[in-house]
């Protein structure tokens, strides 16, 4: 499936719409590169040709495996589109799992995120993606923790040592709060959506 993009992609295509079916093993620390004859961290940092983009083999191969991604077209041109909406993924599929939710509450919550504009929320991804997790966990009548920003007493502790270890003020946390419990308890699409909403 492809997500379009308004951005000036050449062809409009934030996400591939095939799937990576070819691995390209540059990454020697990576655990599924077991060195070989031919690949081995010695021919790695060997030398190309000097007409070469990369001059070092393994900045060469990491190129070809980043426009096989379709993180890049080339040596300039990056998918910024399809790269937030991977960095996007990842962001809230590992809080929500830090955070301990339930995987319906981590599906609740990726859905609810990734049908967001994040640009217009003209705040940090990072405390929206915590906000929906703690409104996601805190209105789940099956969850006993309490996660409102509010809360006195007794609370998931995880919830607050992850908003101070990224560095969230407590106005901050409330007002974002605020925000995604209204977008998610609105019937229609969110103003702050994407198109089509959740």
């Amino acid at each position: 499936m492809s997500v379009t993009t308004n951005s000036p992609t050449a062809t409009g295509i934030a996400t591939p719409n095939t799937d990576r079916e070819t691995y390209i093993g540059w990454n020697l620390d990576d655990g599924r590169n077991q060195p070989t004859r031919g690949w081995n961290k010695h021919t790695s940092s060997n030398f190309r040709y000097a007409d070469s983009l990369y001059l070092k083999y393994q900045k060469h191969y990491q190129h070809l495996d980043q426009i096989d991604a379709g993180l890049k077209n080339g040596p300039k041109w990056w998918n910024q589109a399809y790269f937030n909406e991977w960095s996007n993924k990842d962001l809230i599929e590992i809080l929500s799992a830090n955070l301990e939710l339930l995987p319906h509450q981590q599906t609740q919550a990726k859905k609810f995120f990734l049908s967001q504009d994040l640009r217009k929320w003209g705040i940090r991804k990072e405390l929206v993606a915590w906000a929906t997790c703690s409104y996601i966990v805190h209105s789940d009548e099956r969850d006993k923790r309490r996660s409102h920003p509010l809360v006195n007493g007794e609370k998931a502790e995880v919830f607050w040592e992850t908003a101070y270890v990224l560095d969230f003020s407590e106005k901050d946390r409330v007002k974002t709060y605020h925000k995604v419990k209204t977008d998610m308890e609105r019937s229609g699409p969110s103003k702050r959506g994407r198109e089509g909403g959740i």
